[in-house]
């Protein structure tokens, strides 16, 4: 997993002293010793928060750059502080003018800013000096932010995959490494010395032996490896050359690209991005347990920088994640390697398609940052935003299986001026017709885009968006450093900023009665904000958490760090929580929604859906974008962890139309592993359902009978026993939830069920609204037992969710669709003809005259609602003495577009 390195300005901290302690030590009682040749610097490492500390690197940096270093492996909780010294030659050394600092750099083997002594002449002018020594780059200031104070390197590996191909075969383990920003190194070049990669079983105490290759021959050992970074200069990559290494006796991965003096062998890494992804054959996977854990050790041969080591674990399945046919599982939120900002880094896109596909993704969106586009590729946004388009253009013309669409993440204002996330997706008829749509102007920058200025460029191109992670009290951005802020409802009929939430608790924060809404329009025939389809209100999935200082072995495959916890399920950070009080939020709009369009019968946009996103910066494994220098905590969250499946009957597309085309309509469902789907059959089959989720139908309340209500549930061993299907019924008034119980604990499962019978059940008491929009949704929860694994797993016991899109009915009693009779009599006639039409429903009426051959002769469309007599002139006919037919039919639009005429009744007449 990703290791995050942070730059912390030297100006901000405190000059009363020459100490600055962080969060667990400190460097104290610094004495300067004089010999005859050396000034010797005597220190005490003090253990402030008397910890277990290991795997300690103190260094000693003079004038910006990192000269020596001292490795503690551990100090026990019991050992309040070690005294250590370094020793520097007076020879080049000047004690009154250069700069001596001593600092803590890491600690638990992840590189931060821990601590440390600044010599006395360590002036405000001379902290800002070095704080620009720290980049490489001119281009580089204090404005721009990094995420890094050196470089980091980083290892990944799916969370969970199936664990043998359609055939039986054992699957190959992707395992992806990357190094990023080693151009940023202080004052040295990265040299890559040798990789170890070993395994083991999640039940074993300790690995064997690195995996060795030196057995096979130099093609087939290169094979092994895929999603090699590319030569790109513009977006400053350094091809991963399989030149530059070897198989050998002793390593994975022997690097000899380049050597030294001493007759070190290395590759020199120097450049933002490098990367590769090395797949563990299915050969040295065989006779192990379903649940592997892999150490990966990069090893470099510069003397100051220390191995970095890193633990993940892989979950392993007999069986594929849940699946219907027709349906395909996919994550509305992720980042790829055009997101990079002070906090968070993504992963390239091949990459995440090859860990995506095992995990049981079938498209992604990739959402990055508007913010951060000019942080990468010489910094012009427009050039950045067309080649991650190029790139998911050409991945996409190679993956027939897997689609990615690239998307943004867009930073905008609310309406108070606070930072909030828009997801952005581009029209279903054009994937690659999305514009950049804002803000790259930096990430300390603040836009000058509006939520109004984005639903405007959405309109021009026919994109469409879901707000981010809108609602939440956890959701809220930090106000420091971006300026964050949330969504606002801005509605007087829910409870205002600083109450709880009516069902689920925790603090409002997202309705500032007194400001202006975010979601609803102002036009009084639009209900929800133009090309606003919905909210994506399931937002990273925390279950298992752990401190920070555990940010490269949080499962603790190692033995030697802090394994996650159980997050607590009451917290409103837990992601149920957060899910649940959004959940309030769109239930609300939605009830506004009904209430108006009962009202309004031209009312637009008056569905909101809801959509799941992991929001994974990379993390196919788990996640650190929590970790904030220091504070916050790694978690079990990863690609795909959250997913929305869409119904997609003609597969994905190309380039994910389909799949985009079922987002703008709503036709999906929510999964973090078990799948609920339901649907309307209306022609009396009730094997297959004509009206989904996302839609809106009139049903013919004397027809009723022909109506099905169906519905299919999903889970497999992996994710648990069912333990509860819900049917919400929501109206004007509120929601209405009735459990269903379930035949089967298991396995994929269908049932269907009269409508009539479930409108009985679920308005019990209560009347059915008649001739008013109602919805229907459905939730599906899934028990897992791990009692008997818990040490491995994290946790005794998981839960696990699906949550559908509602789909909204209207009942109305529907007559015969046409009745009409002719006024003038006798027939024949000879004047202006009278047609009476009794027209029940909302939709035109189409007028046909046939002559005696059968042949359309005159068409015209007419607005009747209820009873209306519809004069056609004769003058307008111009008909010959004969024999005609007059018909009228109801003409209705469908979901694609197209008419249909639903049903007719016809006259004969005679004209002289």
């Amino acid at each position: 997993m990703r290791k995050l390195l942070f730059l912390f300005i030297f100006s901000v901290l405190s000059l009363t002293t020459f100490a600055h302690g962080g969060d667990f030590v400190t460097i104290d009682n610094v004495n300067i010793e004089e010999t005859e040749f050396s000034y010797v610097y005597h220190f005490q490492f003090n253990n402030i928060k008397k910890r277990t500390l290991s795997d300690i690197t103190i260094e000693l940096i003079i004038n910006g750059k990192p000269v020596q270093l001292i490795e503690v492996k551990s100090i026990d909780k019991t050992v309040p502080f070690i005294e250590r010294e370094f020793t520097i030659l007076k020879e080049g050394f000047d004690l009154e003018n250069d700069i001596v600092q001593i600092e803590v750099t890491k600690i638990y083997g992840k590189r931060l800013h821990w601590g440390g002594w600044d010599s006395p002449n360590l002036t405000l002018k001379k902290r800002l000096a070095l704080s620009r020594f720290r980049y490489k780059k001119d281009s580089d200031t204090l404005q721009k932010q990094s995420n890094t104070l050196f470089s980091e390197s980083y290892a990944d590996a799916p969370w969970r995959m199936k664990k043998t191909d359609n055939n039986g075969n054992l699957n190959s383990v992707p395992v992806h490494g990357f190094i990023h920003d080693a151009d940023r190194i202080q004052g040295i070049t990265l040299q890559v010395d040798y990789i170890n990669i070993k395994i083991k079983n999640a039940s074993d105490n300790s690995f064997g032996p690195p995996l060795k290759y030196n057995m096979l021959n130099d093609a087939a050992f290169k094979a092994m490896f895929s999603a090699k970074s590319p030569n790109d200069p513009q977006l400053e990559i350094q091809e991963f050359k399989p030149s530059s290494f070897i198989s050998s006796t002793n390593y994975t991965m022997d690097f000899n690209e380049s050597s030294d003096l001493f007759g070190d062998n290395f590759v020199e890494v120097d450049a933002p991005y490098w990367y590769f992804t090395f797949n563990i054959p299915p050969s040295d996977l065989a006779g192990y347990e379903d649940i592997i854990d892999i150490e990966f050790t990069f090893s470099f041969s510069n003397f100051t920088i220390g191995d970095e080591v890193i633990g993940l674990r892989v979950f392993r399945s007999d069986e594929d994640i849940p699946k219907l046919t027709d349906w395909y599982r996919g994550d509305t939120h992720l980042h790829s390697f055009f997101t990079q900002n002070s906090a968070e880094i993504g992963l390239p896109i091949e990459s995440t398609i090859e860990a995506g596909r095992l995990i049981g993704l079938d498209w992604f969106t990739s959402t990055d940052h508007t913010s951060d586009y000019d942080n990468y590729g010489g910094g012009n946004v427009n050039t950045n935003w067309n080649k991650i388009q190029q790139i998911v253009k050409n991945l996409n013309l190679v993956n027939n299986d897997f689609k990615v669409i690239a998307g943004q993440e867009v930073a905008t204002n609310n309406a108070q001026g606070d930072l909030v996330h828009m997801l952005a997706y581009p029209s279903f008829s054009d994937p690659f017709s999305l514009p950049f749509l804002s803000d790259g102007n930096g990430d300390l920058t603040s836009t000058s885009s509006t939520i109004s200025n984005v639903v405007n460029l959405l309109e021009n191109s026919d994109g469409f968006s879901y707000a981010a992670h809108p609602f939440a009290t956890a959701d809220k951005l930090p106000t420091v450093p971006v300026g964050g802020g949330i969504w606002n409802l801005g509605e007087l009929t829910f409870p205002a900023n600083g109450q709880d939430f009516p069902v689920t608790g925790g603090e409002i924060i997202c309705n500032e009665t007194n400001s202006t809404s975010d979601i609803l329009s102002l036009n009084e025939n639009e209900f929800i904000k133009n090309r606003i389809k919905g909210a994506q209100i399931w937002n990273v999935r925390n279950g298992r958490s752990t401190p920070s200082g555990s940010e490269l072995d949080p499962w603790n495959v190692r033995g030697n760090s802090d394994p996650f916890d159980v997050e607590d399920t009451a917290s409103y950070s837990h992601h149920v929580k957060k899910f649940r009080q959004g959940q309030e939020i769109v239930n609300h709009v939605n009830k506004l929604g009904l209430i108006q369009r009962n009202s309004n019968e031209n009312l637009t946009n008056w569905k909101m859906y809801i959509s799941a996103g992991a929001d994974a910066h990379g993390s196919f494994n788990f996640t650190n974008t929590d970790d904030f220098g220091g504070f916050g905590d790694i978690n079990t969250n990863a690609v795909g962890k959250l997913t929305t499946i869409v119904y997609s009957p003609n597969g994905l597309g190309a380039d994910g139309e389909h799949v985009l085309e079922s987002l703008y309509n709503g036709n999906s469902t929510l999964s973090d592993g078990p799948i609920a789907t339901i649907g309307i059959s209306d022609n009396g089959n009730d094997t297959e359902s004509e009206i989904l989720m996302g839609q809106d139908t009139i049903i013919n309340t004397l027809t009723l009978n022909d109506y099905f209500f169906n519905i299919n549930y999903v889970s497999t061993n992996e994710f648990g026993d069912f333990t509860e299907f819900r049917i919400i019924a929501g109206t004007e008034d509120g929601e209405i939830i009735k459990t269903l119980q379930l035949p089967n604990t298991n396995g994929s499962n269908y049932l269907s069920y009269s409508l009539q019978n479930i409108l009985d059940s679920l308005f019990v008491g209560s009347t059915v609204p008649d001739e008013k929009y109602f919805y229907i949704r459905a939730e599906l929860e899934t028990y897992k037992d791990y009692s008997s694994n818990a040490a491995i797993h994290g946790t005794s016991y998981d839960i696990f969710h699906s949550f559908t899109n509602p789909i909204w009915i209207k009942l109305q009693e529907v007559l015969e669709v046409t009745e009409f009779e002719l006024d003038a009599f006798p027939n024949p006639f000879k004047g202006d003809i009278n047609l009476t039409i009794k027209n029940p429903t909302d939709q035109p009426v189409k007028i046909n005259f046939y002559n005696d051959l059968g042949q359309l002769i005159s068409s015209t469309l007419h607005t009747v609602n209820g009873i209306k007599t519809v004069v056609i002139p004769m003058t307008k006919l111009n008909l010959s003495a004969g024999m005609y037919t007059v018909r009228a039919s109801v003409v209705t639009t469908d979901a694609n577009g197209g008419t249909e005429e639903l049903s007719d009744t016809e006259k004969i007449y005679k004209i002289d």
